[in-house]
């Protein structure tokens, strides 16, 4: 009964750990890349993985076996990032064209400026990001 108790809040206090780091509190990659996205470097995330393990006293198997499941699942939640900006990215391809299909010639032309303007603005803020990351200067 007590190793089924263990297991249970293992495995809840892991879902609690995971869900905190691949939402930019540390330990995932983050929204905003990097090792710990809105958390900064190791974050929050970190210091919730060690308060688990030292709170449920974790033996070195099971840390690793822990450690394991996290990367594990940060993995996977990666993947869905990348597979949902892709159908996203996708739809809004699809939407741009359709709205593009009832526009005058003059409202195209004004349409592909503000689309290129857009565009120019993601692009110098990815770079921002990016010069952060580099310099560490979050």
């Amino acid at each position: 009964m007590k190793k089924v108790l263990m297991a249970a809040a293992l495995i809840g206090a892991l879902g609690v750990s995971v869900a905190f780091a691949d939402h930019g509190f540390g330990g995932g990659k983050g929204a905003c890349g990097g090792k710990g996205g809105h958390g900064g470097f190791g974050g929050r995330g970190a210091m919730m993985g060690e308060m688990l393990t030292e709170k449920l006293k974790l033996d070195d198997a099971q840390k690793a076996q822990f450690d394991t499941i996290k990367q594990e699942q940060r993995a996977k939640m990666e993947a869905m990032r990348t597979q949902m900006q892709t159908q996203m990215q996708a739809l809004q391809t699809e939407n741009e064209a359709k709205i593009a299909a009832i526009l005058t010639p003059e409202q195209a032309t004004t349409f592909k400026q503000m689309q290129e303007e857009r565009q120019k603005r993601q692009q110098e803020r990815l770079e921002a990001v990016k010069k952060r990351l580099e310099s560490n200067t979050f």
